[in-house]
């Protein structure tokens, strides 16, 4: 599992709005393992946050 890694993350703010995108893509180098991993998360009404990387990190987190 410590070779499993995640890709990208893009997030933007506006006046009154923001929208973070990343794809859901878990894999192993070329392979791919699952198309629905999360990397976003909610951690309060104004606060989320984005793991692009080693999906153990995004565990832990």
């Amino acid at each position: 599992i410590f070779e499993y890694n995640g890709s990208s993350l893009v997030a933007m703010v506006g006046k009154n709005c923001f929208a973070i995108a990343s794809d859901r893509r878990l894999g192993v180098q070329l392979q791919t393992i699952a198309t629905d991993f999360q990397r976003i998360s909610k951690i309060h009404d104004k606060l989320y946050i984005g793991l692009a990387g080693l999906a153990t990190d995004a565990q832990t987190l």
